[in-house]
């Protein structure tokens, strides 16, 4: 169980290491602001943390782990895990996003 809600939160974060990347990348080439990229950014984190963490219960339940006791707290934990994780992965976005300098 703790290697599947590893795999969900490592999800997470490639997911939103793809979205900085991308707008970091629009931005490079002027097609979208810096300041217009951290906002898409911040509303690309919170989706991806929260369906991720979504697919990753109704998954859980699937597989039955919110029958077993010692599995059902583990798996309201690793959920809030996997929404720090987007929100971790937010907070590096904003800071690396930036305008190219101008010459």
């Amino acid at each position: 169980m703790t290697l599947f809600f590893v795999a969900g939160s490592a999800l997470t974060l490639l997911l939103c290491a793809a979205a900085c990347w991308l707008l970091q990348h629009r931005v490079n080439k002027q097609t979208v602001s810096a300041h217009d990229a951290k906002g898409y950014l911040l509303i690309a984190c919170i989706i991806v943390g929260f369906g991720v963490s979504a697919g990753c219960f109704a998954v859980g339940q699937q597989l039955g782990y919110q029958q077993q006791e010692n599995t059902s707290e583990a798996m309201g934990l690793a959920l809030l895990l996997d929404v720090m994780v987007a929100l971790l992965a937010l907070i590096v976005g904003l800071v690396v996003i930036k305008e190219p300098e101008q010459y």
